[in-house]
């Protein structure tokens, strides 16, 4: 008996430590390039490129100024929440400090000292508006995770999949009121999760290749763009875990609609409607009584 019980209850304990698996998937790469310690978890890292035929002339531009000098090195980590440069050089003033990392918050990055340092004026045109243009790696990390990829869908996520792993738990324990409401959220609420991770896996796949193919060129190859493959392995895979506990779930459900043990829409009113009901068997047996009594 408690072996079969326990058979009955793998499935749900597969989904169980699957939801458990994608929360952790998801807060990380939520938190990617937050921090030093997460900047491995990178969606885009741009880079000036070496073997571009104006390396030259940006290393040039940087040497200008001593406080510059070495930064046509740096690597630029945009993820999710956060922006990491890497490769700063030693000579750079970096907040009073020597460190050669540092991270920053996806937004107002405009107020820091690498941000002005980074910008490289490529040529002036000498007209009566005397433009220039301008080219700025920082600025295409700080595009990137403003504009073209948001952590809101990735937010949604995480809080849904935390609502379901707690509404697994609730089901998988034996004896609670209201389980049979609850399978039901489960039957709403997976097919909801699989719909809104996919669009958001689908939404950052789009505008990391985007950014991988168009900035090399936008920028006449003077930057190179790599994708980050960790995060985007654990993008997918996220998804597909709750792809895979959408199809446990209703894989159970039309197990229980084959078999005839689907209690999901019917309320347990057994006591109830016997308390309801009017005690035949005593109204008649009394009037018996009673008739016998008065004959």
């Amino acid at each position: 008996m408690l072996v079969w019980y326990i058979a009955q209850r793998i499935p749900r304990g597969i989904a169980l430590l699957l939801n458990f698996i994608t929360i952790f998937l998801t807060i990380f790469l939520l938190i990617g390039c937050y921090n030093s310690s997460q900047d491995s978890t990178f969606l885009v890292r741009y880079q000036i490129n070496s073997k571009s035929s104006f390396y030259e002339t940006i290393q040039s531009s940087f040497k200008q100024s001593s406080t510059t000098t070495g930064l046509e090195k740096v690597k630029i980590r945009a993820g999710f929440m956060g922006i990491c440069i890497d490769k700063i050089p030693t000579t750079y003033n970096l907040q009073g400090t020597q460190d050669t990392h540092i991270c920053y918050p996806r937004k107002n990055l405009t107020t820091t000292s690498l941000y002005q340092d980074l910008s490289i004026d490529l040529f002036t045109t000498n007209n009566k508006n005397n433009t220039s243009a301008s080219l700025n790696v920082l600025q295409l990390g700080e595009l990137t995770s403003v504009n073209v990829i948001h952590p809101y869908l990735l937010m949604a996520t995480i809080v849904l999949t935390i609502i379901m792993f707690l509404s697994l738990i609730y089901v998988i324990i034996p004896g609670l009121p209201g389980g049979n409401y609850m399978s039901l959220l489960l039957l709403i609420l997976s097919p909801t999760l699989v719909l809104i991770s996919g669009m958001s896996a689908v939404w950052t796949h789009i505008g990391i290749h985007a950014a991988h193919k168009l900035v090399p060129a936008a920028s006449m190859g003077m930057v190179s763009v790599y994708t980050g493959r960790k995060a985007a392995s654990m993008m997918w895979f996220g998804f597909a875990f709750l792809l895979v506990i959408c199809l446990i779930l209703y894989g159970l459900k039309l197990k229980e609609l084959r078999n005839g043990e689907d209690n999901t829409l019917v309320p347990d009113n057994t006591s109830a409607n016997k308390a309801s009901q009017p005690p035949y068997h005593n109204y008649y047996s009394s009037d018996s009584s009673s008739y016998g009594t008065k004959a």
